[in-house]
């Protein structure tokens, strides 16, 4: 008997918009709110776990917005990845398939995990309160454990399309890139969320009216900048390592990303993040009070930042091949200068002080008098989105003429999916 006729249907083709950017639009919006939700159940369990240790009720408030937030775009994402799927199947029919097929045992635990993801986040988000504190925390991490599997698992998939060399239940965990590409996806997640939360907090903190909620935003502030700027830290550290593991394992792939079609995006993603390292610094910098000598450490944080990252983007014509070392050494400049700034203002300076309600009392509160800090804290989160996004619209742009590089043709993918004789009686 031939396959059922179905599997014979020519894939549809978009009239003007063509079958990429429906599937992109639909995926760029589901990673945006998939990698918030992976920040937020990430942030949310220590906090709630520093507040019962601290007794501290900003960090619990803080852990239960945070809690509240991830619990109401889940279901968003996951509807908005099921209209990705399931154009990415119409349009893309041959490419899906062949990959749904040789992942078919780790697609089916991944999928299968939303089953008591869903279940758990409920009671996590309903029990606030009512649970035994040690409990609830435990079953937050639980939560956290169960998004994170199924993080690791679909970047497995990921990195095959990069390396497409291993596959199967645990295959794609060995592909070149795998570990370098989960651990920057759990940065990157963490990171962009916090600073987008600082952001949202500054925006809150400038419209307070009550000495409570200004001391709860300036606080909200304080903390999300430092926790975006840490994981922001890490990034180009572990993105060096996986652009010299796709230098080694995949070298036309990596052509494609630093000198082909994909370059001017691999500049554009340093400018981004850039200038989410400046204006992380100038928020630090600004954000009040300035102890003697940590006002001139971060002066010069700034500056370092911005020199560090303006010679990390040369363009080669002005730094040739023969110093292109040149580059690392910019950016680890502005790398290290936010590490020890952020050490500074979290040990020396820029602390929580307790006043009470006084006129003037808006200006000692970390953000509270400065409209420069705030707005470097909005651009910092929008820099921070926009540099998570951009990051996979460029790894997709790398591959070029590739859905599955080397071996699979946009074109071939596109086609109507043939199984092999025997996969259908």
């Amino acid at each position: 008997m031939s396959a059922p006729a179905a599997l014979h249907v020519s894939p549809p083709d978009f009239p003007v918009v063509g079958n990429s950017i429906p599937v992109a639009f639909f995926f760029m919006l589901h990673i945006a709110i998939a990698e918030y939700s992976l920040g937020a159940i990430a942030i949310a369990p220590v906090m709630e776990l520093h507040g019962i240790r601290s007794a501290d009720p900003r960090a619990m408030r803080y852990a239960k917005a945070l809690t509240n937030s991830y619990y109401l775009v889940f279901s968003l994402g996951a509807t908005l990845a099921v209209f990705a799927v399931v154009l990415l199947t119409g349009l893309w029919g041959r490419s899906w398939a062949t990959q749904l097929n040789v992942f078919l045992p780790l697609v089916a635990v991944l999928f299968g995990i939303f089953l008591p993801l869903v279940a758990l986040l409920v009671i996590y988000r309903t029990t606030f309160g009512r649970m035994r504190p040690g409990r609830h925390v435990a079953l937050g991490f639980t939560v956290l454990v169960l998004q994170s599997i199924f993080v690791i698992g679909i970047t497995a998939l990921d990195s095959y399309l990069m390396t497409p060399r291993h596959s199967g239940a645990l295959g794609g965990f060995r592909n070149p890139p795998y570990l370098p590409l989960v651990v920057h996806r759990f940065a990157g997640s963490v990171s962009w969320t916090a600073l987008l939360l600082a952001g949202y907090a500054a925006l809150r903190l400038s419209r307070a009216t009550s000495e409570s909620e200004r001391f709860f935003q300036a606080w909200a502030a304080r903390v999300n900048v430092r926790i975006g700027l840490v994981f922001a830290v890490v990034m180009p550290v572990d993105g060096f390592a996986l652009v010299e593991v796709l230098k080694h394992s995949q070298s036309g792939f990596f052509d494609n990303l630093v000198n082909g079609q994909a370059a001017w995006l691999f500049v554009l993603q340093e400018v981004l993040f850039g200038g989410l390292l400046l204006f992380g610094n100038l928020a630090l910098a600004r954000e009040g009070p300035n102890p003697d000598g940590v006002a001139a450490a971060s002066r010069a944080a700034v500056v370092l930042t911005g020199v560090g990252m303006l010679v990390g983007i040369m363009p080669a014509q002005v730094v040739p091949a023969g110093i292109v070392g040149l580059r690392y050494i910019g950016i680890a400049v502005a790398v290290l200068a936010t590490a020890v700034h952020l050490v500074l203002r979290s040990t020396r300076g820029g602390g929580m002080p307790q006043l009470s309600p006084a006129p003037g009392a808006a200006f000692a509160v970390p953000y509270g008098g400065s409209v420069t800090a705030r707005r470097a804290l909005v651009v910092a989160g929008i820099l921070g989105v926009s540099t998570a996004l951009l990051m996979g619209y460029m790894k997709e742009e790398a591959r070029g003429d590739y859905t599955i590089y080397g071996e699979m043709t946009l074109q071939q993918g596109h086609g109507p999916f043939n199984p092999a004789p025997g996969v259908y009686p």
